[in-house]
């Protein structure tokens, strides 16, 4: 699990970096990291307790809560752009 969290920014930096090769725009991505959020939060098991968290966070947010929550993951995944 630990690796998992080591390696998840890295993983994000490099789809981000696809995306940006690709054309796809930084609110292009940004909108489909909420479109994916809601359809996990709907279809996808939690595993832990902390996804389980996450999920009944994302649940009870509003739209501009969960946009504002994909702006800061693509921003981590910016910050490791390399």
């Amino acid at each position: 699990m630990v690796e998992n969290n080591i390696q998840f920014p890295q993983e994000l930096a490099e789809n981000i970096k696809d995306g940006l090769k690709h054309g796809v725009t930084d609110e292009q991505m940004i909108k489909g990291m909420v479109s994916l959020g809601n359809l996990m939060s709907r279809f996808v098991k939690p595993d832990t307790p902390e996804e389980a968290l996450m999920t009944e966070i994302w649940k009870i947010s509003t739209d501009e809560e969960k946009r504002m929550m994909a702006e800061l993951v693509f921003r981590l995944g910016k910050k490791h752009i390399h």
